[in-house]
């Protein structure tokens, strides 16, 4: 778009030239003055004189009588190639060559028409209009213009149009007059915009019909043209200067077509003209008459060619010229430059709408510019190529993001998938891990069979698809029932992993511990920390229950103690411990064992720390105190796997819904004694509720 831009097609002449039409529409030329008027040949003249053309005597009256209220200066929007038919010398030619010689003495007598109109031109300030041809015709080449041209700067003559040849008045016409001036002619789409102020017809510089008025009218002998290698710059007439583009052409700017003030030729000759009308004034004497077709197309709508040349004058006299600076090409291929690198930069990155009404309001920017441009200063400066071309710019652009936009939902949607299937595989995994750790952990009926000596039932429910919780109970020989209840660090798989090898080397440890809970704890801890990279560590609590006589050992690594449910009906209590830290913590520490004597019927419970800091949606723990309420409600007569129940959905239905913080784990063993009755399960205990 930019080097269409600097090309300058036609198709962007005829944008731009629409665009300063505009201009005109919305901000028509202030009549300042009345300098100059039309005497108008028009309807109501052909009505009273007759038909057109008119005798070039009654021209001369007009001459005379216009003349007579001495006017700057009178142009005719004319020139009058021909003698006159009407003159009698003219009349008197074609009677003799009817035989009607006599007469045409006679009338050779008669004053001759065209004399006459010579001699009211030769008596006032006239100028006289000079036809410019395309082609050479073979015409004779006439007076020489008067016009003394002052050249500044490089010759202007190259520059300025070429015409091989000019249609000019009679000679007896031609020579009377003051000055002569080059009529406007059409342009290439029929629209007068501009006109030549000054043109190359055969040899000789030629100024315009209006330049050359002014000049006269102003009193200047001469008239001056600045112009430089790359152009005529413009023209000098006395202190005004008459900006124009390189080859002299003259933009206008229009008026109002109704405020120009006309003066008909028929009020004129019958005295309706007021006293002092035309003095002082330039006077333009033309066509209005819509029969003799001399109309034109204008940015302002159609006007008759005498009031073009009319706009002309007065854009000099008010001061109000036009003008398209040479720079103004480069400001416009600036323009367009700003606003592409404004579009490159705001498309990619904002919404298709967001970017589209900031491309619109820079496009107001540009076209409010162009407008107070021409409105303040008189600067023709295109808003109109730089837009379509930005706009086309913004198409391109808006169609490349989004089908940018489109191949990224497409990789998007792929990516999604892929997640969805990875998700997927995953989450098997995750639930196949998960089967495979709940797998891990104990049933009673398993590991105890028939035993009635002890009761044993255990939950633990994963804050994650897996946990870091662990227990484990087993015999170690016929009457020792080995236990322990621990909490991995962390949470999740590599929880779970840590949980699944703790547990084993737990166990393993256990076997060859001799039924001593610190000792299993010792060499627990030393097996475990071989095998932890990542410094892991866990909380434990191992212990061993002598199921003949109800001795429980227990040890525990930073974990929390056991809840003792008396069967004596004492309120339920933790037991108090020494303790040591978790294992993997302290390298080599010496676990020491502690001793309780169960009653037959006593009750332990088990808990990891997730019981304890469960949390309900007001962030609230779940707390020791509430552990203690729980377990004083029962009985003492209720099966392990009542406790382990009633605890896990008090727990569950005080969180009402919050998301699990922790790993969920309870361990509880009733013994019954050496010689008991087979334990209730929680069926039967619900049965006798």
């Amino acid at each position: 778009m930019l080097v269409l831009t600097l090309m300058d097609t036609r198709v962007q002449h005829d944008r731009r030239s629409e665009m300063f039409d505009l201009y005109q529409r919305l901000m028509p030329r202030e009549r300042l003055n009345d300098g100059v008027i039309v005497v108008a040949i028009d309807d109501a003249s052909l009505a009273a004189l007759g038909q057109w053309p008119w005798p070039r005597s009654r021209l001369a009256e007009i001459i005379d009588r216009i003349a007579a209220q001495h006017p700057a200066a009178i142009a005719f929007d004319a020139f009058f190639a021909e003698p006159d038919r009407l003159s009698p010398r003219q009349q008197g030619m074609l009677l003799v060559k009817s035989g009607f010689s006599d007469v045409a003495k006679i009338l050779d007598t008669l004053p001759d028409y065209d004399q006459q109109f010579a001699a009211s031109i030769q008596r006032a300030p006239v100028i006289l209009g000079v036809g410019a041809l395309a082609e050479d015709a073979g015409l004779a080449e006439g007076t020489p213009y008067r016009t003394p041209i002052l050249q500044s700067g490089v010759d202007p003559a190259p520059f300025a149009p070429l015409y091989p040849a000019a249609l000019r008045s009679i000679d007896s016409i031609d020579a009377a007059a003051a000055g002569h001036g080059m009529l406007p002619t059409a342009s290439e789409d029929g629209v007068v915009r501009h006109i030549a102020s000054i043109a190359r017809v055969g040899k000789d510089l030629l100024p315009s019909l209006p330049v050359e008025t002014l000049r006269l009218a102003a009193h200047e002998p001469a008239l001056k043209i600045s112009a430089d290698r790359g152009g005529i710059e413009g023209l000098h007439i006395g202190n005004r200067f008459i900006a124009t583009d390189r080859d002299g052409a003259w933009w206008l700017h229009f008026s109002d077509p109704a405020e120009r003030p006309h003066l008909s030729v028929a009020d004129l000759m019958q005295g309706k003209a007021p006293l002092g009308a035309l003095a002082g004034r330039i006077v333009l004497i033309g066509y209005t008459a819509l029969g003799l077709q001399d109309v034109v197309a204008t940015p302002r709508g159609r006007m008759a060619g005498v009031d073009v040349i009319a706009e002309a004058m007065d854009n000099v006299i008010d001061g109000r010229l036009l003008s398209r600076p040479r720079w103004a090409h480069w400001a416009e291929a600036g323009l367009l430059t700003a606003l592409s690198l404004l579009i490159l930069v705001v498309v990619p990155w904002l919404r298709p709408l967001s970017s589209a009404g900031i491309f619109a309001l820079s496009l107001a920017f540009s076209f409010t510019g162009g407008v107070l441009l021409f409105r303040y200063f008189g600067l023709l400066i295109d808003v109109a190529n730089p837009a379509i071309g930005a706009t086309f710019v913004f198409a391109i652009m808006l169609a490349l993001t989004l089908s940018e936009t489109r191949a990224q939902r497409g990789r998007l949607r792929q990516a999604l998938s892929d997640s969805h299937v990875t998700q997927a595989r995953m989450e098997g995994e995750l639930d196949a891990a998960r089967r495979i750790q709940m797998g891990m952990l104990p049933e009673p009926r398993q590991v105890l069979g028939q035993e009635a000596r002890v009761e044993v039932a255990a939950r633990m429910l994963p804050a994650r698809s897996v946990g870091g919780d662990l227990y484990d109970f087993f015999l170690l020989d016929e009457s020792h029932l080995f236990i322990v209840v621990g909490d991995v660090s962390g949470k999740g798989l590599p929880a779970s992993l840590f949980m699944a090898l703790s547990k084993a080397l737990t166990k393993g440890a256990a076997l060859r511990s001799s039924a001593d809970p610190g000792r299993t704890l010792r060499d627990a801890g030393a097996a475990i920390a071989a095998e932890n990279p990542e410094l892991l560590f866990v909380t434990v609590l191992a212990a061993v229950l002598d199921l003949n006589s109800g001795r429980f050992d227990w040890c525990s690594a930073g974990h929390e103690p056991p809840w003792l449910l008396p069967a004596s009906g004492a309120a339920p209590h933790r037991l108090q411990t020494a303790g040591g830290p978790p294992l993997c913590v302290i390298d080599g520490f010496d676990y020491r064992s502690e001793t309780l004597q169960l009653s037959p019927g006593d009750a332990l419970c088990l808990l990891t720390d997730g019981i304890g800091d469960a949390q309900n949606l007001s962030r609230e723990f779940y707390g020791q105190q509430r552990v203690i309420d729980c377990l004083s409600r029962l009985s003492h007569g209720e099966s392990a796997q009542y406790i382990v129940e009633i605890l896990l959905s008090d727990t569950l239905a005080f969180s009402g819904g919050a998301e699990q913080a922790d790993d969920l784990t309870i361990l509880a063993l009733r013994w019954h004694g050496a010689a008991a009755p087979p334990p209730q399960t929680i069926e039967a205990k619900v049965a006798r509720m």
